[in-house]
């Protein structure tokens, strides 16, 4: 037989694909249920087990961090946020406004003023985050596609309306039209601090689907914010939507501001500072990262556990066969096309696993709200059966997550792992690659006869 070449990866392809998932050769004195090759498909669905769960981390909790993302700057921390001293005049600040709109690549530019107060009623008292927006946030699309409306409006029309987050409004048991008290600090003779009420209509009840975000909102019209809160802990702003407040122009767009600053008088003023919304929420945005690096670490291990599984089920198979290796070396195979048999075997083997694994992860990923809902609405059906008085579960609770699941699927990352998954099949294959290429043909074949 002629010897196969070694730049023809052709047939060294095959016949490592026909060692590994091939029918098994029928030997009479072997038991009639033993399937030699199943080892190998074992690896191939240990790989696509390991990789399915690494897709759904990264894809949900991508899809997470971005949904969460979107709504802390559509609806609270804009794309950048201009602080401004309390002492500024009306008139100075709306002109301030139109200056920085006019700014290319600025979306709108609407002022708001934060504080803390205690909201009560009748049937409850709690802490209450105090906004008070301007009328340009009604006309913002961001802040509109992210606020649901549990009823009324979603800006206050009057001075003395108020629109409640959901949860504010069932901690204190109040609904539209309701009237809750507001209570905040202000300043008396000598430095002393008395308490302010202010009786509000409740307009409206909203929510961003985010409970971490809305969950003490007590909405009011800036100029009420501005009349209530106490200069010392509240907190004045000029908030920016930008056209892409992911991009790098960012950066670039926050030194056009401040060049506009300059240009107005007002740089070097105390109280003026810009701040982009990586700066504002970087602790929180460090701890989603964070979190989401362990989870792919964890399933990373995975899938080198599996790969290992391959490593071991190769070894196996080659200490098992060495007398047909060996025949297949006396037919001219050298011991490099031998390792490569093997090495492409190994990787084939990946190669399916990776491939099985990535289409289930995919599709997982995609739909994973619909199985959510599936999921849950499965529990609840069998809770009603066992337990007719039980509480229904929700899975995706807003308490601590989205409601809904927003999933990009990036291709990068889907080439990433299949790649890296081929990579660690063909690495952890040397091992008994060069296993099999060691073994002597001549010594073999007069120990089998």
């Amino acid at each position: 037989m002629h010897q196969i070449k070694a730049r023809n990866l052709k047939p060294l392809f095959f016949l490592g694909l026909r060692f590994l998932f091939g029918k098994p050769v029928q030997n009479p004195k072997a038991p009639a249920h033993r399937v030699r090759h199943s080892a190998f498909w074992g690896a191939v669905l240990g790989i696509s087990v390991s990789i399915v769960p690494l897709y759904i981390v990264l894809f949900v909790s991508n899809g997470m961090i971005q949904g969460i993302t979107d709504r802390y700057l559509e609806t609270k921390t804009g794309h950048l946020q201009l602080a401004l001293p309390f002492t500024l005049t009306g008139e100075t600040r709306e002109k301030l406004q139109r200056d920085i709109a006019g700014l290319e690549g600025v979306a709108s530019a609407s002022f708001e003023v934060d504080g803390i107060g205690l909201a009560a009623s009748s049937r409850g008292s709690t802490s209450a985050q105090v906004r008070g927006l301007d009328q340009s946030i009604v006309a913002d699309e961001g802040f509109k596609k992210f606020i649901q409306t549990d009823g009324g409006t979603i800006y206050p029309e009057k001075q003395n309306e108020a629109v409640l987050g959901r949860y504010l409004a069932r901690a204190l048991g109040v609904g539209v039209g309701d009237t809750v008290t507001l209570i905040t600090l202000r300043d008396a003779h000598e430095g002393q601090m008395l308490p302010r009420l202010s009786i509000f209509r409740v307009a409206g009840i909203v929510s961003s689907g985010y409970r971490e975000l809305d969950a003490n909102w007590f909405i009011v019209r800036s100029e009420a914010a501005l009349r209530l809160l106490n200069p010392s802990t509240a907190y004045a702003f000029i908030g920016i939507k930008t056209v892409d407040p992911y991009g790098a122009g960012l950066n670039a767009l926050a030194s056009g501001i401040t060049d506009q600053l300059s240009q107005s008088g007002f740089s070097g003023v105390q109280g003026f500072s810009l701040r982009t919304w990586r700066d504002i929420e970087r602790s929180l945005f460090a701890s989603f990262s964070s979190t989401k690096s362990v989870l792919i670490l964890i399933m990373a291990i995975a899938i080198i556990v599996a790969a290992v599984n391959l490593a071991s089920a190769l070894t196996t198979y080659v200490i098992e066969h060495r007398t047909e290796i060996a025949i297949l070396r006396s037919f001219g195979v050298s011991s490099q096309q031998t390792a490569s048999i093997f090495l492409l075997g190994g990787a084939a083997t990946g190669t399916l696993g990776c491939i099985a694994g990535s289409a289930v992860g995919i599709f997982i990923s995609f739909y994973i709200n619909q199985i959510l809902s599936g999921i849950q609405a499965a529990i609840n059906f069998v809770s009603r059966l066992l337990a007719p008085a039980s509480h229904p579960i929700t899975l995706l609770n807003p308490d601590y997550y989205l409601e809904h699941i927003p999933i990009s699927i990036n291709w990068d990352y889907i080439i990433l792992i299949v790649g890296v998954g081929i990579a660690v099949s063909a690495l952890v294959s040397l091992v008994p690659a060069i296993k099999s290429s060691r073994i002597a043909p001549a010594e073999l074949i007069r120990h089998e006869q």
